[in-house]
């Protein structure tokens, strides 16, 4: 699972310097990962305030790409707050969640899946503690990710 912030990411000049590109993962750096996949879905998504998403899982890299709002993103066992700019990965079969704080979230989503047509979307799971409880201003109820889930 990678937690990417647009903010850490430096702006790389191409297209004879007319385009600032900001490169949330190295170009090619997912090839190998996604070989023998196809584009499953691109969509835009709102969760409802105090709302989540239903616990799952699918055999796709998922990316969430937060456009507005704020929540609590679970990836597996990793907990953390997501706002505008951040880039979530989620890898193959690693269960996942979003929970909305009082703001809702708006989020653009991809995904690259290795299913086979027919086979089921997604999985329901059940995560304890899940969703969190819904976060005060002046205190976190999560973990920040590590410094080495981030992309340089």
């Amino acid at each position: 699972m990678q937690h990417i912030i647009t903010a850490d990411v430096p702006a790389v000049l191409e297209h004879d310097d007319t385009v600032a590109s900001y490169f949330m993962l190295p170009m090619e750096s997912m090839r190998e990962a996604t070989q023998g996949s196809h584009l499953q879905f691109v969509n835009e998504f709102t969760v409802d305030p105090l709302k989540a998403i239903e616990p799952h899982f699918h055999d796709s890299h998922e990316f969430y790409y937060v456009l507005s709002g704020r929540g609590t993103m679970r990836v597996g066992t990793d907990v953390y707050v997501v706002t505008p700019g951040d880039l979530v990965h989620t890898p193959p079969n690693v269960p996942h969640s979003i929970f909305a704080h009082h703001s809702g979230v708006r989020c653009l989503a991809f995904a690259v899946s290795f299913a086979e047509k027919g086979q089921p979307a997604h999985t329901p799971v059940h995560f304890d503690d899940w969703p969190p409880p819904p976060p005060t201003p002046s205190t976190s109820q999560v973990s920040q990710p590590s410094e080495a889930s981030r992309v340089p």
